[in-house]
């Protein structure tokens, strides 16, 4: 064997003993990153719950019975995902303006609240796939002066009127950004937006499609209703940023609801059929 191939052989011998401890090096760096991720699910597991984040009176996606006992859209699909992971669920009642800031902190594993994806929200927190779609509308009480003066949020943008929004929804946050003199009301439940324009504290209230067509259909001829420019948002449930593999189980158990039928049983359940409207908390 001349120097010149020896050498050759030699630098080749080098290259490939060094393979196997690249791959175990890397199989360990995603062992490391793999367990990091699954920090939550573990804790689920071991608990022995799902711990939720909600907030009640969004109908009929969280609810409570007269009894106290959580029903609802988001409620059943949690109750679903749970048996799942073979664990118990346990509702957390939050105020919804502090609902990612109460995951943040550990207080719960999962939001899911009728949350719409947006930019902002998507920096503090990971999403699932879209579970829900709604728009926003906007509700005002039916007579014959608003319904020759109000034809669209634009109608609505006046300086004298006020217009109600639940506290950190998009509705809030799409005011916000839209009205330019019209006076934005905030409230913490959102059973007070449709207060508040029965009893003429406020002109309008914005919420999403599926609230304000229910709180139509409930109080019959009170509302007219007219629509805005924001038709289709995606409602997702949410964990912390680096819940990745927790969010990927409800996403494989997302797909197989859907498949099985339970998505939309619980759809025709909940928005359809509305029978749980004599159990619910006046």
């Amino acid at each position: 064997m001349n120097a010149s191939f020896r050498k050759l052989f030699l630098h080749a011998f080098f290259l490939l003993s060094t393979i196997p401890s690249f791959h175990l090096n890397a199989f360990a760096a995603n062992s490391d990153e793999n367990k990091k991720e699954d920090v939550s699910l573990q804790k689920i597991k071991t608990e022995k719950v799902l711990k939720v984040c909600s907030d009640a009176g969004f109908l009929p996606f969280e609810m409570k019975t007269q009894k106290g006992d959580w029903i609802g859209f988001d409620v059943e699909m949690m109750k679903e995902f749970a048996k799942t992971l073979s664990v118990e669920l346990k509702m957390i009642q939050i105020s919804f303006d502090g609902i990612i800031p109460a995951l943040i902190s550990a207080k719960c594993d999962i939001i899911a609240a009728g949350m719409t994806v947006t930019a902002e929200r998507k920096a503090m927190v990971l999403f699932s796939d879209s579970t829900f779609t709604s728009g926003l509308s906007i509700a005002i009480k039916n007579n014959e002066k608003n319904k020759n003066e109000f034809k669209d949020l634009n109608s609505l943008d006046k300086v004298g009127l006020k217009i109600a929004v639940k506290t950190g929804y998009t509705s809030d946050i799409y005011l916000s950004k839209t009205l330019k003199k019209a006076q934005i009301l905030k409230f913490d439940q959102d059973a007070d937006l449709v207060l508040a324009v029965m009893q003429g504290r406020a002109n309008a209230f914005v919420s999403d499609t599926t609230y304000v067509d229910l709180m139509d259909k409930g109080n019959k001829n009170k509302f007219i209703i007219l629509p805005t420019k924001v038709v289709a948002e995606s409602f997702s449930i949410a964990a912390k940023k680096d819940d990745t593999v927790l969010i990927s189980k409800f996403n494989s158990f997302l797909k197989q609801w859907k498949e099985n039928g339970g998505y939309e049983k619980a759809r025709k359940y909940y928005f359809v059929d509305q029978v749980w409207r004599s159990q619910v908390a006046n």
